[in-house]
């Protein structure tokens, strides 16, 4: 039986990819709320980088997005060990994935991006989640900066670049190899 973090990571990437593709419920906690917000930031600064990364999944077979997933998670980390802002970076990067599978047709592939994406969290990095507060320690590292809202808007947005920049980096190099 799946233990409380898993079911609250399966919760919140459910719940993304559902707000991702276009639904309009309400986020079902204030950690999905944050989630959203931030990862609708990163997608919005990098929208670019992100659809050019999906753009050969046009052709893909069925599994081949999940599988590019699951490298692309293993390379972000190996690539100097997991922060916050990386996990972000993934999740967007997934949701991407998800947007191009739903555009060419494939919706029901997207589930299964889900399905990596919450083992890998909850499952090979559940210690380090552990250690940095679950996804409470999520809500607070990007609720914690500035009190004004366009203060906190701006170090929100540098911290998540920062965090995530060098695995962007590693995950294009990865794009281009493969």
């Amino acid at each position: 039986m799946p233990g409380a973090l898993e079911e609250e990571t399966a919760l919140l990437l459910a719940d993304y990819f559902q707000h991702r593709l276009g639904g309009a419920a309400l986020p079902p906690s204030p950690t999905a709320q944050t989630l959203r917000r931030v990862a609708g930031e990163l997608e919005s600064r990098e929208r670019p980088f992100f659809r050019s990364a999906c753009r050969p999944l046009a052709l893909a077979e069925p599994g081949e997005p999940a599988a590019l997933l699951a490298r692309v998670a293993a390379e972000l980390e190996a690539e100097g060990g997991l922060n916050w802002g990386r996990v972000l970076a993934l999740v967007v990067f997934a949701g991407s994935l998800a947007e191009a599978l739903v555009e060419r047709g494939a919706r029901e592939e997207t589930g299964r991006l889900a399905e990596v994406l919450s083992t890998y969290l909850a499952g090979e990095k559940r210690e380090w989640l552990e250690a940095n507060g679950g996804w409470d320690g999520f809500y607070h590292f990007f609720n914690k900066h500035g009190s004004q809202p366009t203060d906190q808007n701006s170090t929100i947005s540098n911290a998540i670049m920062a965090a995530a920049g060098f695995g962007l980096a590693g995950l294009a190099f990865l794009l281009a190899v493969r």
